[in-house]
């Protein structure tokens, strides 16, 4: 005999299945959860005696309509019964990502959605681990940020392709996935915030941008915006650097910079890109400490806008949608727990914005 325990946790299920589609489907549900029509048909009959949900041919719905809100008297919703479990994995928590996390967060937390956050610290192995983790755990559905783009792509399209549990990339591009491969993604559009920036300093006068780069996931797709903008104002590229993670006390950062400027100002340009704040911090503080006036003698575009704001020079920065993003992020999830196979992958880019400060 099944336990009431069992019982009560399967019917549980069928409640979540409801709340997130709308409608059960016994034949689909059954299959996919590996129990008999017969069981989930008797299940739905309790609660439908329970008046949780109404029978309908092949199924049942809420009781109210299809389209209920997931919070309710039924207490599908609540923290200690939410409607779905979501992973969050991401490279790192403490630069860039929290907005996402937040944007993430609160939209979970109106629909009744707990959100699992787990971090890699760019270790693609770790991040392999994360996803058969939270697979095996009973996840509805996955969002990640792939720890190392471009160089581990191929490891992670088969650590999806080996999970049950649907997954929607952020800020990263599917591109390059077997087309087999059902995965969304919702990304800023980064190269259109490097167009944006060129675009800026044109109207500002300047006909020449250089571009500063950290090694990031990031950086392509500045450097390709970068380079259709200038083909399109018909202005000088400048120098293009890129710039290597910072190690303590080794200096190599600085004479980076400072290798740039002298390039920049050799060639007659004025202006530059520079990714990410940080490094647009210490490219104005060179700047400054060569007599330079900024943005007089010369300009300063940021991205990624976390600490510009901040600099003895408020710094112009391109801020891509983070907020955003992880709200759009979430909502993919849910229409894909909703649709299942019946969508088409969504790739979903949303542009940044630039916020005009005292470096432009």
């Amino acid at each position: 005999m099944v336990s009431p325990m069992i019982a009560e946790e399967r019917r549980e299920r069928i409640l979540r299945e409801i709340v997130l589609r709308g409608r059960i489907e016994v034949t689909d549900f059954a299959e996919r959860a590996g129990l008999t029509g017969m069981t989930i048909r008797r299940d739905l009959s309790v609660l439908a005696e329970r008046g949780l949900v109404r029978r309908v041919h092949g199924g049942a719905v809420l009781p109210e309509a299809a389209d209920a809100p997931a919070v309710g008297a039924r207490g599908i919703g609540t923290s200690s019964r939410p409607v779905a479990t979501i992973g969050l994995i991401v490279p790192d928590a403490a630069y860039y990502f929290p907005p996402v996390i937040r944007g993430v967060s609160g939209a979970a937390h109106g629909a009744g959605i707990r959100i699992v956050l787990g971090t890699t610290n760019y270790d693609p192995r770790e991040e392999i681990h994360q996803l058969a983790r939270l697979d095996a755990g009973g996840a509805d559905a996955i969002m990640l940020v792939t720890a190392r783009p471009g160089i581990d792509d191929d490891m992670t399209w088969q650590a999806i392709a080996g999970v049950r549990t649907p997954v929607v990339l952020i800020e990263r591009s599917p591109d390059g996935a077997p087309t087999t491969l059902r995965v969304d993604s919702v990304r800023s559009d980064h190269g259109f915030g490097a167009e944006l920036a060129v675009d800026h300093l044109f109207e500002r006068g300047h006909r020449g941008v250089g571009l500063l780069l950290r090694e990031t996931a990031t950086a392509p797709w500045i450097a390709r915006g970068h380079a259709r903008a200038i083909r399109r104002r018909q202005m000088m590229p400048g120098p293009i650097v890129t710039a290597p993670s910072p190690r303590w006390g080794d200096g190599s950062t600085s004479d980076v910079l400072r290798e740039f400027l002298d390039d920049c100002l050799a060639a007659g340009i004025r202006s530059a890109i520079v990714l990410p704040d940080d490094l647009a911090v210490g490219l104005l503080g060179i700047a400054e400490g060569r007599g330079l006036r900024v943005p007089e003698d010369f300009a300063i575009v940021a991205y990624d806008d976390e600490i510009a704001s901040f600099a003895t020079v408020p710094l112009t920065a391109i801020a891509p949608p983070k907020l955003a993003v992880g709200r759009r992020a979430l909502e993919t999830c849910l229409m894909r727990l909703e649709q299942r196979d019946q969508a088409p992958a969504q790739h979903v880019q949303l542009t940044p914005t630039i916020n005009v400060r005292a470096s432009t």
